[in-house]
């Protein structure tokens, strides 16, 4: 994943000039928010807030629809945190797993490469191939378990 906002941003500008989708104001601000925040994970209503800062108003269902596309151009993905809404983030190169922590929200990135021999074996073992770019392994990061695994007097 390029490192620089203004990289990111054309490299994805770049993708959807070659899937053959139009580069309205809308979906180059989109553009714009994901290459921004690079691997931060954004619901919908935060893309729309910033994108409105940038150019104007924008419907949630313009936003959805052009999220929507720009997966399918396997250039951002979702993924789903528990019980929380979607959030999207910018996935250019997308070579890493989510370990998400229920408590404060914090996302571990994990080379995806540590998943593939539990994936293999799912395949061969269940027939059963994953979708890796749209979940998250949940539970709780050291710090969030350290804090709770204490008594209240300490904490």
């Amino acid at each position: 994943m390029p490192g620089n906002p203004a990289t990111a941003e054309e490299a994805l500008l770049q993708r959807v000039r070659q899937a053959g989708l139009r580069l309205t104001l809308q979906r180059r601000a989109i553009c714009a928010v994901l290459a921004r925040n690079q691997e931060a994970f954004l619901t919908v209503g935060e893309i729309v807030a910033e994108v409105e800062e940038i150019a104007g108003p924008i419907d949630p269902s313009t936003c959805h629809r052009t999220l929507r596309q720009l997966a399918d151009i396997g250039a951002v993905h979702h993924i789903h945190l528990g019980s929380q809404p979607a959030k999207w983030h910018l996935t250019l190169e997308h070579n890493h797993q989510h370990l998400a922590c229920e408590t404060c929200g914090s996302v571990t990135l994990v080379p995806a490469g540590e998943f593939q021999e539990i994936f293999d074996m799912l395949q061969k073992e269940c027939d059963f191939y994953i979708s890796p770019h749209h979940f998250a392994i949940l539970g709780q990061c050291g710090r969030c378990q350290r804090t709770r695994a204490q008594p209240d007097h300490l904490a």
